[in-house]
């Protein structure tokens, strides 16, 4: 299968590789179970930086298109239903044919017709609107960042205690509202009459946690910290549901400064939210942190992505 990037095109190298990834593994380019090329093969190949091409392949396995085995390299799972339908795939094919007998550039004819078709969908079709609400302006807006990125739609970041100064008519735009199961119940009292419109989501931390993780020697500890106790308590309860229960966790919040200085003492290992992540540099420029600001698991995109469909 051949892959190609330009740096003159339209979109970002890695979005330019991701794409044809995944498109080469929906149309059967590689069987269900064969490896991919290693991420030293195909950063020579294509003369990129190799954390590009470990960009793109994280982002294909948190999709489901590949899975990853220490050691081994990435291995391919195609999707069970394509996105596609026949006729829409054969389209495609009649296209592209028709501007290779005319001499033109795909790549071209793509990067014309991709912002005439948005404008199309939009006119056809008003965006639709999520709100994420959460208990920290951080998290909120991380989290809403996520959902926007992970769904393509419009999503309003609302702090649960400025809930209440919504009003009604503003309310109404949002299909959706999504929040932590500690707040459902609190955002429902507070949208009386939409109680039906609000999903409970889980969240889960980042594959490269689960990846720091699972490279820690049996003993190690491990640091976490969150800009409050309730956010540190739950970053420790998803390591542990992650499947790493014997991690010995050092904990520490923002709320409490004094508490993380001890997570700078013999730790291998840091997951910390932004903000805490930057305290902690900047006290200790070498410190091993990883910033973790948790999104929502996959069973929560599949819910609200349901959702939507029925209210379509």
């Amino acid at each position: 299968m051949d892959v190609f990037v330009n740096p003159k095109w339209e979109w970002p190298i890695h979005d330019q590789l991701f794409r044809q990834l995944k498109a080469a593994i929906e149309d059967g380019c590689w069987q269900d179970g064969e490896r991919l090329p290693s991420v030293r093969e195909l950063a020579a190949v294509l003369r990129i930086h190799r954390n590009t091409v470990v960009k793109v392949y994280a982002a294909l396995e948190e999709l489901g298109y590949v899975s990853s085995h220490s050691g081994k390299g990435f291995f391919v799972h195609p999707p069970a239903k394509k996105p596609l339908s026949h006729e829409m795939e054969q389209l495609i094919k009649e296209t592209l044919e028709r501007i290779r007998d005319l001499g033109e550039d795909p790549v071209l004819f793509a990067q014309a017709l991709l912002p005439r078709a948005m404008r199309e969908h939009a006119k056809e079709k008003p965006r639709v609107r999520l709100a994420v609400i959460e208990c920290t302006s951080e998290q909120t807006t991380l989290l809403a960042e996520d959902l926007a990125r992970a769904l393509d739609v419009d999503v309003e970041p609302i702090v649960l205690e400025a809930l209440a100064r919504w009003n009604k008519t503003d309310l109404n735009q949002f299909a959706l509202f999504v929040t932590t199961f500690q707040h459902v119940e609190e955002v429902q009292q507070a949208l009386p009459g939409r109680s039906n419109a609000v999903i409970p989501g889980l969240l889960s931390a980042h594959l490269e946690t689960i990846k720091a993780l699972q490279n820690l020697s049996q003993g190690d500890r491990v640091g976490i910290a969150c800009v409050n106790w309730e956010g540190t308590h739950r970053l420790r309860d998803m390591i542990h549901q992650a499947g790493f229960d014997d991690i010995n966790v050092v904990e520490a919040s923002l709320e409490e400064p004094q508490t993380l200085p001890r997570l700078l003492e013999d730790v291998p290992l840091i997951v910390a939210a932004t903000k805490v992540a930057e305290i902690l540099k900047a006290f200790k420029p070498d410190a091993p942190v990883i910033v973790d600001d948790r999104t929502f698991t996959e069973g929560t995109l599949r819910e609200i992505r349901s959702r939507l469909e029925q209210n379509a």
